[in-house]
């Protein structure tokens, strides 16, 4: 038999055409629309409750037996059909159906003359009529059209409270979320007898005609002990046709969602359940914070908004069972708020945010993505210890139950890194996956727009030198990709030519400063004192007057700052090799500067501290108001620190300015050669219980001969 949560269709079955105009009624009581319709949590505070405003029933414990329905505003208004009885009837029933479904039947009392109808889904119309049997034969004595109204679907299922289906809801793309597949409620066994179904007959019944066929039980293992669907029965084979599943999940406090893996588990069920044509009940014990999570969580995957994400959660507190559970006061009803500063829980050792919406929310915020929706989907797709959800079920469910393909990955040419020089192109061809997907239009943007900027074709061009991201976003999915336009390296000199030396450089040498000019207005990896990087607090990239496209450093320290103003930039030089280290300077006036000893330049052992003066210290320059080449030749004994250090450079407005720094290996360094501006060496200070040979430099395995330790001369024989 096709199930009664299938009625989609609004056409007559041929044969059982109603001439009769359909009956309108809404399946949502009065206060439950009001709260549905007349407010959005998106303007309202998430602590604030808003259902007092709505309940204006007395709250007492015995209007909340689930066996009572007429009180009850966690179930459904009925459809009153009434008729005129037919004399000497022998039995009754009232069948209902659609186009799309096969029918259903009740069965009723013979001497009745009125039937109250539940669980219809909204905005289907139905066909009913009641079947009189007398004397063997059946007569139609009432036809009719029903036209439900609503959006809540609030299931009554004697035995039970709090059940509503999951449908309805508007989700992604403004489509609504497809009814009969997913139900949430409270228990359906006692957790103190767990076989101990409280569900009557007659809520058996209503549970399968919602067409329910598997359950998800949330309790923990003390309070589910069963191992079958309280709905099932057994077919021909002696075997349930219901599923059953325990997965005892943790986040009775609703912040405590991704604590672990068991919400995950949970929801693969459900999607493992629905591949299989199975729709599912998933309860804890009142169906408030456990089942409340993982509705939250199935309700935010589908696209739910977060307004529409609370009222749910919300809800709960209009089913006076489970609100009693808690707290016999309106503080029950607002349990899941922080209404008025009242705590949400009857214990008092709780956090009164333990209950609430809105820390659930703030916990998103440790999740990546642009919306809610994405949040949940990258944490399934992620998933925990090792449990997640793949990205097919994922797609395949929020499909399934609301029409809409999401984009579940975005993929572009190049990578993740692109590095491109000033002027070049690149274009991103991106594509998304699935391809069937709903809203697959591409669309990108530039977080720096100086340094790169990107079309709406996704063509990205290189401006300057520099870091930025590219955003590639479709539907909720967003890809980054990292462009790089490199700093210029100076251009070296054809030849390094000193006095009347000419050296070459190595044929496999490159220039070791990988920042040497200040091409493209970016401010090199120069380190200040502090070792923060470099700002424009005392030094300012200065354009050319010739090219407004390059620049160069101006020093713009005064004489009589502190040394914080001071930059510096250091390479590694092996051993046992020769270098040329170069670059240009001048200054801001024609004055000339003939020594200007806070430019230090110098040479140290890799070991050494910062501050030990051991070491070279090249000859300080003299300049001008024009730029000047400054080249260094130096030959390497042991692994060396070349540092350059600029501090208090500038006085009374004349400032310096750098640019075109190098650093590169030579070859065919002539033996004896004379360095011409070199170095000249300072004293070496001697570590103590070190041995060091004549010339000043440490020995470890010293052999026979005349050194010298702690100042004084030591002969080893």
């Amino acid at each position: 038999m096709k199930k009664f949560y299938v009625f989609l269709a609004i056409s007559l079955l041929a044969g059982r055409l109603s001439a009769q105009e359909p009956v309108s009624y809404s399946v949502e009581k009065d206060i439950i629309h009001s709260f549905l319709t007349d407010f959005d949590y998106d303007t309202i505070p998430l602590t604030v409750s808003k259902v007092m405003t709505y309940f204006n029933m007395p709250h007492t414990t015995g209007a909340g037996k689930p066996t009572d329905p007429v009180n009850r505003l966690d179930v459904p208004s009925p459809v009153k059909l009434s008729w005129e009885h037919q004399e000497g009837a022998t039995a009754q029933r009232v069948e209902i159906w659609d186009a799309s479904a096969d029918t259903i039947s009740f069965t009723i009392d013979k001497d009745a003359s009125e039937y109250d109808l539940y669980n219809m889904i909204p905005g289907v119309s139905h066909q009913y009529q009641v079947i009189s049997v007398k004397d063997g034969a059946e007569q139609a004595v009432k036809t009719g059209e029903l036209a439900p109204t609503g959006m809540l679907r609030w299931i009554y299922a004697e035995g039970t409270w709090n059940v509503r289906d999951m449908g309805g809801w508007t989700g992604l793309g403004g489509n609504p979320i497809k009814y009969g597949q997913l139900f949430r409620g409270g228990q359906l066994t006692n957790p103190k007898d767990p076989y101990n179904v409280l569900l009557t007959d007659k809520g058996i019944e209503a549970m399968r005609n919602a067409g329910i066929r598997a359950e998800l039980d949330l309790r923990s293992s003390t309070q589910a002990h069963y191992n079958y669907a309280s709905f099932a029965k057994k077919n021909a084979q002696n075997k349930y046709d219901a599923d059953f599943t325990n997965i005892a999940t943790t986040s009775a406090r609703m912040w405590q969602f991704d604590k672990d893996d068991s919400n995950i588990k949970a929801i693969k069920w459900v999607i493992s359940e629905l591949k299989a044509g199975k729709p599912v009940f998933y309860h804890c014990q009142n169906g408030a914070d456990r089942t409340g999570t993982v509705g939250f969580l199935i309700g935010a995957l589908l696209g739910m908004s977060e307004s529409d994400l609370a009222k749910d959660y919300e809800l709960t507190t209009f089913c006076q069972e489970a609100a009693v559970a808690f707290d016999p006061t309106e503080v029950g009803f607002a349990r899941l708020r922080n209404y008025e500063g009242k705590k949400g829980s009857v214990d008092a050792s709780s956090d009164p945010k333990d209950y609430m919406f809105a820390p659930l929310i703030d916990k998103l915020n440790t999740i990546s993505g642009p919306s809610i929706q994405r949040k949940i989907y990258d944490f399934f797709k992620t998933g925990k210890n090792g449990t997640k959800i793949s990205a097919n079920d994922l797609i395949w469910f929020i499909n399934y139950m609301t029409g809409y393909t999401v984009v579940d990955d975005i993929t572009t040419e190049g990578g993740q890194l692109i590095t491109l020089e000033k002027g070049q192109q690149k274009a991103l061809n991106a594509t998304v996956s699935p391809e069937n997907a709903t809203k697959k239009d591409i669309t990108y943007s530039s977080g720096n727009t100086n340094i790169a900027t990107v079309t709406d074709e996704g063509v990205i061009t290189a401006v300057n030198c520099g870091q930025t991201t590219i955003t590639v976003r479709a539907d909720d999915c967003i890809k980054t990709v990292t462009v790089k336009v490199p700093l210029i390296e100076s251009k070296l000199p054809a030849t390094i030519k000193i006095g009347d030396q000419t050296f070459e450089y190595s044929s496999s040498a490159t220039n070791k400063v990988k920042d040497g000019s200040f091409e493209y207005g970016y401010f090199s990896e120069w380190m200040t004192a502090k070792d923060t990087a470099m700002t424009s607090k005392y030094f300012s990239l200065t354009k050319y007057s010739q090219n407004a496209d390059s620049v160069y450093l101006e020093s713009k320290i005064n004489g009589d700052e502190k040394s914080e103003g001071s930059i510096r930039m250091e390479w590694t030089t092996p051993k046992n090799r020769a270098f040329v280290f170069g670059f240009r300077v001048k200054n801001s006036t024609n004055l000339t500067t003939t020594k200007n000893e806070n430019l230090k330049i110098i040479l140290t052992n890799d070991d050494k501290a910062d501050d030990d003066p051991a070491g070279y210290t090249f000859e300080y320059p003299s300049y001008d108001g024009n730029w000047k080449e400054i080249q260094y030749v130096f030959e390497t004994t042991t692994r060396n620190r070349l540092r350059i250090l600029f501090t208090h450079l500038s006085k009374d407005g004349n400032n310096t300015c750098f640019d075109n720094f190098y650093l590169v290996e030579l070859a065919n360094v002539p033996e004896g050669a004379t360095f011409v501006n070199t170095v000249k060496e300072e004293p070496r200070k001697m570590a103590d219980n070190r041995i060091y040979n004549l010339a000043g430099q440490e020995v470890t395995n010293p052999g026979p001969g005349i050194y010298i330790k702690n100042g004084k001369k030591l002969i080893i024989k």
